[in-house]
Formats: C-alpha cells, structure tokens, sequence
C-alpha cells in the first residue's frame, strides 16, 4: 500500500469529514437485535494476500515504484458508540471483502505504499463459524469504491494506513437522523490500518524483470463514517451556485 496499505487526501469528501456520523444499523432481518447505533465498526485483524510485480525491472522493491494488489477479508469485531456499551453480533458474523492496488516503494528500512484503486464490500453472514465466511448465506449490507489513501511501514512490517472509501449502502440497513442512507451519494468512510507484520516479503525478486512475488500482511482496523447534515449540502449547492454567477457575470 503507497507508505504499504494506505494517508489519505479526503478529495471531495473533506468538507463533510468534521466527525464521525453517529449511524443507526438494522439487522434485525438476519436475526439481529435490531437497531444499533455507531460511529465506528472495529475490523478484527486478518492476514491479506498481496502479489507485487518488479515494474521496473531491477530485479528490487528499491529503486522505484513497483505494482501491487492486495486483497482479503476481514471480520468485524464490533460497533462502537461513544458513551455506550459495544455491542457484538452473535447471530451473525460481518466482513469486511476488499480489494486494493497500488504502488509500493521502499527507502532504507521503509516501504512508501501510494493506492491507486480498488473496492470492498460489506457482508452480513448467518452461518456462524467463527470467521468463515460462507458466500452462499451472506447478506450485502453496502460496497465501497476506493476515493484515495495512502500508508508508511517498515520492511519489518509495522505501521499505519488510511483510506478513504465512498460508501454506498444498500437499503434498509444503515440510518442517520430517521432517513435510509441507501441512494446518499455523499457518504463517505475512512479505514485506519494498523500493520502488525509483512511475511514473506523479499527485498529482491527472483526471476527475469516483470517477475512477481506473493506474500502476506497481517494487519487490523477501525472504520468511520461521514453523513453529511442537509444543511451542509445546501450551503455547498449556493456555493456553487454562486460561483456559477459570478462567472456568467463576468463572460
């Protein structure tokens, strides 16, 4: 990920990234309690696969920006809401399903990790297993489409990461103020990765240029989302709307 998983620039989300939105969750169609309030889901830690290709040919993961793509499955701890008891689902499992790439750079003792693009999707499962997830019983709570992030580690494998995801929830599940966030197209979450270790990872490729190399990151996280008020997004809309004037007036 670019400094290994993912800082990221908050791109057009920023101005509605002030704080985390307190979010009603409603799983009570796949045997939950029903209604939940959270502004943070805990990620369990998991181990996700990354393949890395030598893109520069020199045979390093010095000395220039190589490809990677990484991607997993990680299984939710719980919800947390400030000021209230944590709560973790027992008729369900809930996973985290993604998909990232990038570019990863390493000088001296760290990797800089930029991402460039990739995907996630979020999954309520029934069968409970402890941490399988079972596709054939799995609910599709929402997806994710990446927006930016980057991270910083250290070839021994600790650090940290942030991505910025654009969430698009699928109807009936996620609430804020009374309203279903489905359709929101201004909904916006923020992953913080932390790296615990990198296995398996070879400072130098074996092979002709364009080799590859697969190894692994175990790392965990904790996951924010952003609901913009109505009020934010109408002093946006004349905003813009003013500026649209100004430059008619102007030509």
């Amino acid at each position: 990920m670019k400094k290994l998983l993912a800082g990221l620039a908050l791109a057009g989300a920023a101005a509605f990234n002030v704080n985390a939105s307190v979010i009603t969750f409603d799983d009570s169609s796949f045997g939950g309690s029903g209604s939940t309030m959270f502004n943070e889901i805990d990620w369990d830690p998991d181990t996700a696969n990354v393949t890395q290709t030598d893109t520069n040919g020199n045979g390093s993961i010095f000395g220039g920006p190589d490809a990677f793509m990484e991607f997993g499955q990680s299984l939710m701890v719980n919800f947390k809401n400030t000021g209230s008891p944590n709560y973790i689902p027992t008729n369900y499992e809930m996973y985290l399903d993604y998909m990232f790439s990038g570019t990863a750079e390493a000088s001296g003792s760290l990797i800089d990790v930029l991402f460039s693009g990739g995907n996630a999707t979020l999954w309520a499962d029934t069968t409970v297993n402890s941490g399988a997830f079972d596709a054939g019983t799995a609910t599709n709570l929402g997806t994710f489409s990446f927006v930016s992030g980057d991270c910083l580690t250290r070839i021994t494998g600790v650090g940290s990461c942030d991505i910025k995801l654009k969430f698009t929830a699928n109807p009936g599940y996620f609430y804020y103020n009374g309203n279903d966030i489905a359709g929101n197209n201004a909904v916006y979450s923020d992953l913080i990765v932390t790296l615990q270790d990198i296995i398996g990872l070879s400072p130098d490729y074996n092979g002709i240029p364009g080799s590859t190399q697969h190894f692994e990151i175990r790392h965990d996280g904790n996951q924010t989302f952003s609901v913009p008020e109505p009020a934010s997004l109408a002093v946006l809309g004349l905003g813009l709307l003013g500026l649209r004037l100004s430059r008619r007036s102007k030509s």
